[in-house]
């Protein structure tokens, strides 16, 4: 069965190019790789690495990195681009040993992992003893806010408010955007 993600890889590609969108340039990369040089790993894991651009950014500072993800259309986009080594699986069971990494780096990708309890046991698995694990995911109030109805409510003062719902709750919410298509 194809995922959302295999039938939105190309769209992804096209929309990402060699630098990310705008959120991804102008916003999180600079937090990120300054959280990185902070904790000064040996080896990193960038899971759910998609095209493979974080981890490039990641082997130009010089880190040894593996980026996993399983899409097989955007890891082949990730190995023509180069920069490190690409591996294909699932956060839900990582085909490493125990203490493979100093850091695991879930930029954005922790939202499309189902299973996300299993992988966050992965995730301690694969650490050495004091590693650690850089997220970058979305706020709550983007996932519970009710985007779809407008987000906003309007009060009898003329002042409006957002509408947020289900803020602690686990669900799945389809996202689409520039031909991309998927449940996170």
């Amino acid at each position: 069965m194809q995922s959302d993600w295999d039938r939105s890889a190309a769209a992804w590609i096209a929309a990402q190019g060699d630098e990310g969108d705008f959120s991804r340039r102008r916003v999180l990369d600079a937090p990120m790789l300054q959280r990185v040089t902070q904790a000064r790993p040996d080896r990193v894991l960038d899971l759910g690495c998609g095209e493979g651009r974080f981890c490039r950014k990641l082997a130009e500072q010089g880190y040894d990195v593996t980026g996993l993800d399983p899409t097989a259309a955007l890891l082949a986009q990730a190995e023509a681009r180069g920069g490190t080594r690409y591996v294909t699986g699932r956060a839900e069971a990582l085909p490493f040993s125990d203490g493979s990494f100093d850091m695991v780096v879930s930029y954005l990708s922790l939202l499309d992992i189902e299973g996300i309890d299993a992988a966050l046991d992965e995730v301690a698995r694969v650490l050495t003893p004091g590693g650690h694990f850089l997220i970058a995911n979305l706020a709550g109030i983007a996932t519970a806010a009710d985007i779809k109805g407008g987000g906003w409510e309007a009060l009898p003062d003329g002042g409006r408010r957002i509408i947020i719902r289900h803020y602690l709750e686990s669900r799945a919410m389809q996202s689409e955007w520039k031909g991309i298509s998927v449940t996170n």
